[in-house]
């Protein structure tokens, strides 16, 4: 199994959950770095970012921080193992009860990643409700276009410039051939936690803005509701408590499934209102990391013993990990604290070239792509292979470029935002991080053997994994039977969800539809509408036309909408589409 989080749509795109390293394969030097350095990336690589911002602000926050707290850990425990000339029960029963609640957490939570990812690609835009833009908004307003236009406007209309131009990128780029067609090919993959979980996270994404909408009308921003969602899981003091479980091992596992699918369960009935509440209260700055662990996540949906319970486990892990640890392992983990808010762009090949005296110029084949000054010991005129790796810190969305050689000085680009404390804290650790991201897949084969072997029982990692991913499968049956109580205030019935879910099983709504130009069309209809460009019905009808190259319907609106209304309500118990208030609303 793969350590990384592939994205479904987008090549080798992924995020590594320890490290928090992310790779978007559509972002590509020769097309892009230009781009990036004037603040203005091709829409081409707006979709892939989504996706994978998203996965990394997720892991910035306190479930990632204990991830990769346990991971570090457990490296050091498993020195420690390997190197004992006799058997430490204690120390063996620790790694492996670790590894096995890692495994089971990521198997658990990837379903609702993706989905969050792909809710991030298709239907995130911002109604304005959060005081600033979330991070992600935030950094596609930096690098595709709209933060370098707002700049210009006094700054009392900046922030309405941008979410409109935000809106405008957004809108534009979902209409592309090649953006509804990603939409499809995620409706016809199956349902089933094997497939990654992209489909059935998808649907229960869906399923809970259309619950948490019903609980309060706020949710119906998407970016509020995407910034909450993430906080309720993410942050929550609960799972950290269950994550952080040293008891038995399997019973420690089985306690944290049960609790995370609980949790899922509880969002569509949750008090979202109180907790929107606080949610949206001013935030308040923190002493100390236990005051943080403290009273920076929340506490919604848990009783008071099992979050204070979450707090300690939190505060002894990082103390034990952070203050105990080597100067090496010190280093290395310091070093990991940090990457845990740069957004990497990836590293590249590129040639760099000494054009002149202490200036160099570097290229992607045969277009130059930036220049500096900088010598790579290399004399006038020559050239070498190099490597461009590409930072972004998704706090503050300045920028770093290392450029470097074999056996040279790396040279390094700083966008004028990124203060000199940022600058500092990347070049003192840039070296350690690189390390410690090329080992990490070392480092996780180490850790898996080394568990398995101190392990009393075959194959420990593999049966937390499994029985986590088992355990998803009931997500699919929640997110349909959501979407039908929701369309239909009602009680679903459950043998007609089953029949459901074994319909959507084999290839998503292929087993639905008998043509899938009505599944694009479907895709198609919930892109357009994500970012308000669908106000009414008349306005749905112009669309569709224009665009009927796009989705392939030869029908026109009304009759092809009927068609989905019929199928869906006949297969699914839903319509899938469906006019509110006059507005077309397409369910998915």
């Amino acid at each position: 199994m793969s350590e990384h989080f592939a994205s479904a749509l987008s090549g080798r795109s992924f995020i590594n959950p320890v490290t928090n390293e992310t790779v978007i394969s559509s972002f590509q030097v020769g097309k892009h770095l230009e781009g990036l350095i004037q603040r203005h990336i091709p829409p081409d690589c707006l979709p892939a970012f989504l996706h994978e911002a998203t996965h990394h602000w997720c892991f910035m926050h306190t479930t990632g921080l204990a991830l990769s707290l346990l991971h570090q850990r457990a490296l050091s425990d498993a020195a420690a193992y390997r190197g004992e000339r006799r058997f430490d029960e204690d120390l063996a029963r620790r790694l492996t009860g670790a590894m096995m609640r890692y495994e089971a957490f990521i198997a658990l939570q990837r379903p609702l990643a993706e989905g969050l990812a792909l809710f991030a690609e298709f239907d995130l835009s911002s109604h304005g409700t959060l005081p600033k833009l979330c991070p992600v908004l935030s950094r596609v307003a930096d690098y595709f276009g709209p933060g370098a236009v707002a700049a210009f406007e006094p700054e009392e209309r900046r922030d309405t410039v941008t979410r409109n131009l935000l809106d405008l990128i957004l809108g534009t780029t979902r209409r592309r051939p090649d953006v509804v067609a990603r939409r499809t090919d995620v409706l016809v993959r199956p349902a089933a936690p094997e497939d990654g979980g992209y489909l059935p996270g998808y649907l229960l994404v869906k399923a809970l803005w259309s619950a948490g909408m019903g609980v309060d009308p706020r949710l119906g921003d998407p970016e509020l509701f995407f910034a909450y969602f993430i906080a309720y899981f993410h942050t929550d003091l609960g799972t950290i408590a269950h994550l952080l479980d040293e008891d038995d091992d399997l019973r420690s596992v089985d306690r944290l499934i049960e609790y995370f699918v609980a949790r899922v369960v509880r969002f569509g009935h949750a008090d979202h209102r109180a907790h929107l509440d606080e949610f949206l209260a001013e935030n308040k700055t923190h002493e100390s990391f236990e005051d943080w662990a403290r009273h920076g996540n929340v506490r919604w949906e848990v009783d008071e013993a099992t979050a204070e319970l979450g707090v300690r486990r939190l505060v002894s892990l990082h103390d034990e990990t952070l203050e105990n640890a080597t100067e090496e392992d010190l280093v290395r983990n310091v070093a990991l604290m940090f990457q845990r808010g740069v957004l990497s762009l990836g590293r590249h090949p590129v040639t760099i070239t000494a054009t002149d005296t202490n200036r160099f110029a570097v290229t992607s084949g045969e277009t130059v792509v930036m220049t500096g000054t900088g010598t790579f010991d290399l004399p006038t005129g020559a050239a070498a292979d190099g490597q461009a790796e590409i930072s972004l810190d998704a706090y503050s969305g300045c920028a770093a470029i290392a450029l470097s050689t074999a056996g040279g000085q790396p040279a390094y680009w700083f966008s004028d935002d990124a203060s000199q404390e940022w600058q500092n804290s990347f070049l003192n650790t840039r070296e350690a991080l690189s390390q410690a991201e090329g080992e990490s897949q070392e480092f996780l084969v180490l850790l898996r053997d080394v568990a398995k072997q101190a392990s009393g029982v075959l194959y420990p990692l593999e049966i937390a994994r499994d029985r986590a991913t088992e355990a998803t499968t009931v997500f699919t049956h929640l997110a349909v039977a959501v979407l039908t109580a929701a369309m239909d205030h009602r009680v679903p019935d459950l043998d007609a969800v089953a029949t459901a879910v074994d319909l959507l099983g084999p290839s998503g709504l292929a087993g639905v539809f008998d043509r899938i130009r009505h599944i694009r069309a479907l895709a198609w209809g919930g892109l357009v509408m994500s970012t308000g460009a669908l106000p009414d019905v008349d306005t749905a009808r112009k669309l569709f036309e224009e665009d009927r190259d796009i989705h392939g319907v030869s029908d026109d609106f009304d009759r092809t909408m009927d068609l989905i209304r019929r199928t869906g309500t006949e297969k699914l118990g839903n319509p899938l589409y469906t006019v509110r208030d006059g507005r077309p609303l397409f369910i998915l």
